[in-house]
C-alpha cells in the first residue's frame, strides 16, 4: 500500500513544475546575474514565467532552463564558444530534441 502512495506523490511532483528565482538559478548553476541577463538579452534563455513581487518583476525558471544554463556555461567557459556559436549550437540541440 505504501508503494502506491509513493508513486502517486511522484506523479504529482512530475506534473507540477519546479520554478527557480533568478538568484537561486544563478547560485545553483554557478553563474553571475550579469551573465544570466546577457544570455536573456541574446535570447539564449527565456524565463518560464514572470511574476510581480512588491511592484518589481521577478523571472522564474524551470529545471529545463537550469540545464540550458549549464550547457551555455560549459560552451562559453570550457569550450570557449562565442555567443553567436552558442546560439547556433542551442538551436541545433532544440531541433534534435523536438
Amino acid at each position: 500500500m505504501a508503494r502506491r502512495r509513493a508513486s502517486g506523490v511522484r506523479k504529482i511532483a512530475e506534473r507540477s513544475p519546479t520554478y527557480f528565482s533568478r538568484i537561486a538559478l544563478c547560485r545553483i548553476a554557478k553563474v553571475s546575474e550579469g551573465q544570466l541577463r546577457l544570455w536573456e538579452e541574446e535570447e539564449l534563455l527565456v524565463p518560464a514565467r514572470v511574476i510581480e513581487i512588491d511592484g518589481r518583476r521577478e523571472p522564474l525558471y524551470t529545471r529545463q532552463a537550469l540545464e540550458r544554463v549549464r550547457i551555455i556555461r560549459t560552451l562559453a567557459e570550457e569550450l570557449e564558444v562565442n555567443l553567436p556559436g552558442i546560439d547556433v549550437i542551442l538551436n541545433l540541440l532544440d531541433r534534435l530534441a523536438g
